[in-house]
Protein backbone atom coordinates (compact mmCIF):
# COMPACT_ATOMS: atom_id res chain seq x y z
CA UNK A 1 0.00 0.00 0.00
CA UNK A 2 1.31 3.21 -0.47
CA UNK A 3 2.56 5.37 2.06
CA UNK A 4 0.56 8.72 2.82
CA UNK A 5 2.78 11.75 2.20
CA UNK A 6 2.66 13.86 5.81
CA UNK A 7 0.51 16.29 5.21
CA UNK A 8 -1.89 14.13 3.94
CA UNK A 9 -1.79 11.86 7.14
CA UNK A 10 -1.38 14.99 9.47
CA UNK A 11 -4.76 15.99 8.09
CA UNK A 12 -5.85 12.26 8.65
CA UNK A 13 -4.93 12.21 12.11
CA UNK A 14 -6.48 15.83 12.76
CA UNK A 15 -9.94 14.84 11.15
CA UNK A 16 -9.57 11.64 13.56
CA UNK A 17 -8.89 13.70 16.64
CA UNK A 18 -12.39 15.55 15.64
CA UNK A 19 -14.42 13.12 15.32
CA UNK A 20 -12.84 11.61 18.77
CA UNK A 21 -13.69 14.87 20.42
CA UNK A 22 -16.98 15.15 19.21
CA UNK A 23 -17.72 11.70 20.08
CA UNK A 24 -16.11 12.30 23.81
CA UNK A 25 -18.15 15.17 24.07
CA UNK A 26 -21.23 13.66 22.99
CA UNK A 27 -20.75 11.11 25.33
CA UNK A 28 -20.04 13.10 28.46
CA UNK A 29 -23.52 14.68 27.79
CA UNK A 30 -25.41 11.70 28.06
CA UNK A 31 -26.49 9.97 31.09
CA UNK A 32 -24.05 9.08 33.75
CA UNK A 33 -24.25 5.70 33.30
CA UNK A 34 -22.49 5.74 30.19
CA UNK A 35 -19.35 4.48 31.03
CA UNK A 36 -16.20 4.73 28.87
CA UNK A 37 -14.17 1.28 28.93
CA UNK A 38 -11.09 2.62 26.49
CA UNK A 39 -9.98 6.09 26.42
CA UNK A 40 -7.30 7.47 23.72
CA UNK A 41 -4.54 9.60 25.73
CA UNK A 42 -3.27 12.88 23.58
CA UNK A 43 0.20 14.46 24.68
CA UNK A 44 -0.31 17.91 25.27
CA UNK A 45 2.35 19.88 23.05
CA UNK A 46 3.60 21.50 25.78
CA UNK A 47 4.85 17.95 27.41
CA UNK A 48 9.11 17.08 26.60
CA UNK A 49 10.54 14.47 27.85
CA UNK A 50 13.15 14.41 30.39
CA UNK A 51 16.33 13.03 28.14
CA UNK A 52 15.80 15.55 25.03
CA UNK A 53 14.26 19.36 25.65
CA UNK A 54 13.05 20.44 23.55
CA UNK A 55 11.61 17.78 21.87
CA UNK A 56 11.20 18.43 18.15
CA UNK A 57 9.82 15.01 16.96
CA UNK A 58 6.50 13.14 17.70
CA UNK A 59 7.41 9.77 17.03
CA UNK A 60 9.61 8.80 19.79
CA UNK A 61 10.63 5.25 18.51
CA UNK A 62 12.66 6.43 15.86
CA UNK A 63 16.08 4.97 17.77
CA UNK A 64 18.27 3.20 14.55
CA UNK A 65 18.52 4.21 10.94
CA UNK A 66 15.78 1.74 9.70
CA UNK A 67 12.92 4.12 11.09
CA UNK A 68 10.01 4.66 8.76
CA UNK A 69 9.13 7.94 10.57
CA UNK A 70 8.53 10.99 9.54
CA UNK A 71 9.03 14.44 11.55
CA UNK A 72 6.86 17.03 13.51
CA UNK A 73 8.23 19.80 14.85
CA UNK A 74 7.60 21.86 17.47
CA UNK A 75 8.31 25.13 18.68
CA UNK A 76 11.49 25.44 20.77
CA UNK A 77 11.14 28.34 23.47
CA UNK A 78 13.96 27.61 25.60
CA UNK A 79 17.17 28.93 23.46
CA UNK A 80 18.43 32.09 23.95
CA UNK A 81 17.75 34.27 21.51
CA UNK A 82 21.59 35.52 20.48
CA UNK A 83 24.02 33.48 18.83
CA UNK A 84 28.06 34.28 19.15
CA UNK A 85 29.12 31.86 16.82
CA UNK A 86 28.28 29.25 14.54
CA UNK A 87 29.25 25.87 12.54
CA UNK A 88 28.53 23.70 9.55
CA UNK A 89 29.11 20.28 9.07
CA UNK A 90 27.94 18.08 5.91
CA UNK A 91 24.22 18.28 6.60
CA UNK A 92 23.62 20.08 10.19
CA UNK A 93 24.52 23.25 11.56
CA UNK A 94 24.40 24.34 15.08
CA UNK A 95 25.03 27.56 17.08
CA UNK A 96 26.92 28.69 20.37
CA UNK A 97 24.55 30.90 22.21
CA UNK A 98 24.76 33.46 25.09
CA UNK A 99 24.78 31.70 28.30
CA UNK A 100 26.90 28.65 27.16
CA UNK A 101 23.88 26.24 25.54
CA UNK A 102 23.96 24.52 21.85
CA UNK A 103 21.24 24.59 19.60
CA UNK A 104 21.39 22.34 15.84
CA UNK A 105 19.41 21.78 12.89
CA UNK A 106 19.74 20.01 9.66
CA UNK A 107 20.03 16.14 9.69
CA UNK A 108 19.79 13.98 12.59
CA UNK A 109 20.47 10.55 11.26
CA UNK A 110 23.13 9.76 13.55
CA UNK A 111 22.05 12.24 16.56
CA UNK A 112 24.00 14.72 15.48
CA UNK A 113 21.57 17.57 16.67
CA UNK A 114 22.24 16.23 20.45
CA UNK A 115 18.33 16.51 21.45
CA UNK A 116 18.13 12.88 22.69
CA UNK A 117 17.04 11.05 19.17
CA UNK A 118 18.42 9.92 16.04
CA UNK A 119 17.04 8.21 12.85
CA UNK A 120 17.36 8.05 8.85
CA UNK A 121 14.32 10.74 8.41
CA UNK A 122 14.56 12.71 11.79
CA UNK A 123 15.23 16.00 10.35
CA UNK A 124 14.81 19.19 12.13
CA UNK A 125 14.17 22.61 9.89
CA UNK A 126 14.15 24.71 13.19
CA UNK A 127 17.04 24.99 15.39
CA UNK A 128 16.34 22.47 18.77
CA UNK A 129 19.12 22.43 21.71
CA UNK A 130 21.42 20.20 22.37
CA UNK A 131 20.74 18.35 26.27
CA UNK A 132 22.29 18.93 29.32
CA UNK A 133 25.11 21.28 28.10
CA UNK A 134 24.73 25.08 29.33
CA UNK A 135 28.77 25.93 29.48
CA UNK A 136 29.87 25.47 26.54
CA UNK A 137 32.50 28.12 25.05
CA UNK A 138 32.76 26.83 21.84
CA UNK A 139 31.72 24.65 19.13
CA UNK A 140 32.70 22.66 15.96
CA UNK A 141 30.65 20.36 13.77
CA UNK A 142 32.38 17.67 11.49
CA UNK A 143 30.49 15.15 9.12
CA UNK A 144 27.54 13.58 11.11
CA UNK A 145 29.06 14.19 14.93
CA UNK A 146 29.34 17.60 16.69
CA UNK A 147 31.65 18.79 19.49
CA UNK A 148 31.30 21.12 22.37
CA UNK A 149 34.20 22.85 24.38
CA UNK A 150 33.47 23.54 27.88
CA UNK A 151 34.33 26.12 30.71
CA UNK A 152 36.40 23.76 32.38
CA UNK A 153 38.46 22.61 29.34
CA UNK A 154 36.64 19.26 28.99
CA UNK A 155 35.11 18.10 25.49
CA UNK A 156 31.44 16.80 25.11
CA UNK A 157 30.66 14.88 21.15
CA UNK A 158 27.43 13.53 19.74
CA UNK A 159 26.36 12.08 16.56
CA UNK A 160 28.08 9.71 14.71
CA UNK A 161 30.82 7.39 16.47
CA UNK A 162 31.53 4.24 14.17
CA UNK A 163 34.98 5.66 13.49
CA UNK A 164 35.41 6.58 17.32
CA UNK A 165 35.15 10.56 16.55
CA UNK A 166 32.79 10.95 19.97
CA UNK A 167 36.07 10.41 22.29
CA UNK A 168 34.37 8.30 25.12
CA UNK A 169 35.90 4.65 24.20
CA UNK A 170 33.38 3.39 22.28
CA UNK A 171 32.54 2.89 18.53
CA UNK A 172 28.54 3.29 19.86
CA UNK A 173 26.30 6.66 18.14
CA UNK A 174 24.85 8.94 20.61
CA UNK A 175 22.14 11.42 20.08
CA UNK A 176 23.11 12.84 23.54
CA UNK A 177 26.68 14.89 24.48
CA UNK A 178 29.35 12.26 25.97
CA UNK A 179 32.70 13.10 27.71
CA UNK A 180 35.36 12.78 25.67
CA UNK A 181 37.86 10.60 27.44
CA UNK A 182 41.23 12.28 29.74
CA UNK A 183 40.61 15.80 28.24
CA UNK A 184 41.07 18.75 30.97
CA UNK A 185 42.43 21.19 29.47
CA UNK A 186 41.45 21.61 25.86
CA UNK A 187 41.81 25.60 24.70
CA UNK A 188 40.51 24.39 21.07
CA UNK A 189 38.21 21.97 19.28
CA UNK A 190 37.98 20.81 15.81
CA UNK A 191 36.53 18.15 13.65
CA UNK A 192 36.10 16.79 10.03
CA UNK A 193 34.38 14.43 7.84
CA UNK A 194 32.93 15.95 4.81
CA UNK A 195 32.36 12.74 2.43
CA UNK A 196 31.25 9.83 3.62
CA UNK A 197 30.12 11.41 7.36
CA UNK A 198 33.16 9.60 9.26
CA UNK A 199 35.80 11.94 10.12
CA UNK A 200 38.18 12.85 13.29
CA UNK A 201 38.13 15.23 15.81
CA UNK A 202 41.45 17.06 17.54
CA UNK A 203 42.03 19.15 20.52
CA UNK A 204 44.25 21.89 21.54
CA UNK A 205 45.89 21.80 25.24
CA UNK A 206 46.80 24.57 27.13
CA UNK A 207 50.66 23.55 26.91
CA UNK A 208 50.61 23.74 23.31
CA UNK A 209 50.60 19.69 22.52
CA UNK A 210 47.40 18.14 20.83
CA UNK A 211 45.18 15.35 20.97
CA UNK A 212 42.99 13.91 18.38
CA UNK A 213 40.88 10.54 18.16
CA UNK A 214 38.61 8.76 15.54
CA UNK A 215 39.88 7.84 12.27
CA UNK A 216 43.31 7.05 11.00
CA UNK A 217 43.73 5.18 8.49
CA UNK A 218 45.88 7.59 6.53
CA UNK A 219 47.85 8.74 9.85
CA UNK A 220 45.73 11.72 10.36
CA UNK A 221 45.68 10.97 14.46
CA UNK A 222 49.74 12.48 14.00
CA UNK A 223 50.67 9.80 16.21
CA UNK A 224 52.49 7.58 14.18
CA UNK A 225 50.19 4.95 13.01
CA UNK A 226 47.11 4.06 11.61
CA UNK A 227 45.16 2.51 13.54
CA UNK A 228 41.87 4.57 14.41
CA UNK A 229 41.42 5.38 17.85
CA UNK A 230 38.08 6.00 20.46
CA UNK A 231 39.96 7.63 23.23
CA UNK A 232 42.38 10.75 22.30
CA UNK A 233 45.79 10.18 21.61
CA UNK A 234 48.78 12.67 21.48
CA UNK A 235 50.22 13.94 18.29
CA UNK A 236 53.72 13.12 18.34
CA UNK A 237 56.58 16.17 18.42
CA UNK A 238 53.84 19.46 18.95
CA UNK A 239 54.57 21.24 21.74
CA UNK A 240 53.81 24.85 20.78
CA UNK A 241 50.87 25.05 18.73
CA UNK A 242 48.47 27.97 18.66
CA UNK A 243 45.77 26.26 16.32
CA UNK A 244 44.47 23.26 14.96
CA UNK A 245 42.30 22.49 12.02
CA UNK A 246 41.18 19.00 10.22
CA UNK A 247 40.76 18.21 6.67
CA UNK A 248 38.80 15.30 5.20
CA UNK A 249 41.49 13.00 5.75
CA UNK A 250 44.36 15.05 7.17
CA UNK A 251 44.92 17.79 10.00
CA UNK A 252 47.51 20.93 9.92
CA UNK A 253 48.88 23.34 13.13
CA UNK A 254 50.02 26.53 13.45
CA UNK A 255 52.95 27.29 15.16
CA UNK A 256 53.49 30.04 17.88
CA UNK A 257 56.81 30.99 15.14
CA UNK A 258 54.31 31.08 12.36
CA UNK A 259 54.98 27.71 10.54
CA UNK A 260 52.89 25.21 9.63
CA UNK A 261 52.90 21.37 10.25
CA UNK A 262 50.64 19.39 8.87
CA UNK A 263 49.63 15.27 8.32
CA UNK A 264 47.57 12.01 7.46
CA UNK A 265 46.54 11.81 3.89
CA UNK A 266 48.90 13.70 0.80
CA UNK A 267 47.15 12.22 -1.98
CA UNK A 268 46.81 15.71 -3.72
CA UNK A 269 49.58 17.70 -1.89
CA UNK A 270 47.54 18.51 0.78
CA UNK A 271 50.59 18.71 3.24
CA UNK A 272 52.54 21.00 1.53
CA UNK A 273 55.65 18.77 2.16
CA UNK A 274 56.91 18.97 -1.50
CA UNK A 275 55.83 15.66 -1.69
CA UNK A 276 52.27 13.26 -2.27
CA UNK A 277 53.58 10.99 0.54
CA UNK A 278 51.26 10.19 3.66
CA UNK A 279 52.74 11.17 6.85
CA UNK A 280 51.48 9.38 9.94
CA UNK A 281 53.22 12.32 12.11
CA UNK A 282 53.57 16.36 11.23
CA UNK A 283 55.96 17.42 8.36
CA UNK A 284 56.71 20.75 8.12
CA UNK A 285 55.01 23.21 5.08
CA UNK A 286 57.06 24.18 2.70
CA UNK A 287 58.12 28.29 2.80
CA UNK A 288 56.01 29.09 5.30
CA UNK A 289 57.49 31.23 8.35
CA UNK A 290 54.52 34.34 8.70
CA UNK A 291 51.63 32.34 8.97
CA UNK A 292 48.48 33.68 11.22
CA UNK A 293 45.74 31.62 10.56
CA UNK A 294 45.58 28.24 8.77
CA UNK A 295 42.34 26.16 7.64
CA UNK A 296 41.80 22.86 5.59
CA UNK A 297 39.06 21.52 2.46
CA UNK A 298 38.94 18.32 2.05
CA UNK A 299 42.14 17.94 -0.14
CA UNK A 300 43.67 21.57 0.39
CA UNK A 301 44.76 23.48 2.97
CA UNK A 302 44.58 27.75 3.04
CA UNK A 303 47.08 29.98 5.57
CA UNK A 304 46.60 34.01 5.62
CA UNK A 305 49.96 35.17 5.95
CA UNK A 306 51.07 38.66 7.78
CA UNK A 307 50.43 41.55 5.75
CA UNK A 308 46.87 40.16 3.99
CA UNK A 309 48.18 37.52 1.62
CA UNK A 310 47.19 33.60 1.43
CA UNK A 311 48.67 30.66 0.48
CA UNK A 312 47.24 27.50 -0.35
CA UNK A 313 48.16 23.85 -1.80
CA UNK A 314 46.69 20.53 -2.08
CA UNK A 315 44.07 19.81 -4.89
CA UNK A 316 42.90 21.93 -7.17
CA UNK A 317 40.88 20.60 -9.61
CA UNK A 318 38.55 23.09 -9.05
CA UNK A 319 40.55 25.75 -8.72
CA UNK A 320 40.50 26.20 -5.38
CA UNK A 321 44.29 27.26 -4.75
CA UNK A 322 42.72 30.62 -6.51
CA UNK A 323 46.32 30.95 -8.16
CA UNK A 324 44.52 30.96 -11.82
CA UNK A 325 45.28 27.26 -12.61
CA UNK A 326 43.48 23.51 -11.85
CA UNK A 327 46.70 22.21 -11.02
CA UNK A 328 47.66 20.12 -7.39
CA UNK A 329 50.43 21.72 -5.85
CA UNK A 330 51.89 20.37 -3.07
CA UNK A 331 53.53 23.39 -1.82
CA UNK A 332 52.22 26.97 -0.89
CA UNK A 333 51.35 28.86 -4.04
CA UNK A 334 50.13 32.38 -3.52
CA UNK A 335 46.19 33.14 -3.82
CA UNK A 336 45.68 35.64 -7.37
CA UNK A 337 45.43 39.33 -6.23
CA UNK A 338 44.64 39.44 -2.23
CA UNK A 339 47.05 41.51 -0.04
CA UNK A 340 44.31 42.78 2.13
CA UNK A 341 42.73 39.64 3.88
CA UNK A 342 42.01 39.41 7.26
CA UNK A 343 40.09 36.07 7.81
CA UNK A 344 39.78 32.72 5.42
CA UNK A 345 38.07 29.80 5.51
CA UNK A 346 37.83 26.34 3.60
CA UNK A 347 34.51 24.34 2.38
CA UNK A 348 35.26 20.78 0.51
CA UNK A 349 36.36 22.01 -2.61
CA UNK A 350 36.31 26.07 -2.41
CA UNK A 351 37.66 29.18 -0.33
CA UNK A 352 36.89 32.34 0.54
CA UNK A 353 38.63 35.26 2.28
CA UNK A 354 37.68 38.47 4.32
CA UNK A 355 38.71 41.44 3.34
CA UNK A 356 39.79 44.88 4.60
CA UNK A 357 36.87 47.13 3.58
CA UNK A 358 34.16 44.07 4.61
CA UNK A 359 34.11 42.68 1.25
CA UNK A 360 33.98 38.85 0.72
CA UNK A 361 36.46 36.82 -2.08
CA UNK A 362 35.87 33.35 -3.01
CA UNK A 363 37.45 30.71 -5.59
CA UNK A 364 37.27 27.33 -6.31
CA UNK A 365 34.20 25.01 -7.32
CA UNK A 366 30.53 26.98 -8.08
CA UNK A 367 28.77 24.16 -9.03
CA UNK A 368 26.09 25.04 -6.18
CA UNK A 369 27.00 28.75 -6.62
CA UNK A 370 28.88 28.79 -3.64
CA UNK A 371 31.29 31.48 -4.86
CA UNK A 372 28.32 33.76 -4.45
CA UNK A 373 29.26 35.46 -7.44
CA UNK A 374 25.95 35.06 -9.33
CA UNK A 375 27.14 32.36 -11.76
CA UNK A 376 27.70 28.58 -11.27
CA UNK A 377 31.00 28.64 -13.12
CA UNK A 378 34.75 27.48 -11.05
CA UNK A 379 36.78 29.79 -10.42
CA UNK A 380 40.67 29.67 -10.42
CA UNK A 381 41.00 33.09 -9.11
CA UNK A 382 38.97 35.32 -6.45
CA UNK A 383 35.87 36.64 -7.41
CA UNK A 384 33.91 39.25 -5.51
CA UNK A 385 30.68 37.69 -3.81
CA UNK A 386 27.92 40.28 -4.79
CA UNK A 387 26.01 42.80 -2.51
CA UNK A 388 28.54 42.51 0.57
CA UNK A 389 30.60 45.14 2.07
CA UNK A 390 30.40 45.34 5.29
CA UNK A 391 31.19 41.55 6.95
CA UNK A 392 33.23 41.37 10.25
CA UNK A 393 33.60 37.36 10.07
CA UNK A 394 33.55 34.08 7.83
CA UNK A 395 33.33 30.72 8.70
Amino acid sequence: MKRPSPRNFLAYCLLTLTVLLAASCASNSDSSNSENTSTTSVRSTSETPQSAQPEPFENQNSQNENTDSFPVFAENTTLANTATSITAGMWHSCALHEGGTISCWGNNWSGQLGNGQKGRDLVSSVPVEVVGITDATAITTGGRHSCALHQDGTISCWGYNGLGQLGNETYTDSAVPVEVADITDATAITTSGYLGGGGHSCALHQDGTISCWGNNEYGQLGNGTDTRSSVPVGVVGITDAKAITTGGYHSCALHQDGTISCWGNNGRGQLGSGSEEDFFEPVKVADITNATTITTGEWHSCALREGGTISCWGENWQGQLGNGTDTNSSVPVEVAGITNATAITTGGWHSCALREGGTISCWGDNYYSQLGNGTSTDSSVPVEVAGITNATAIT
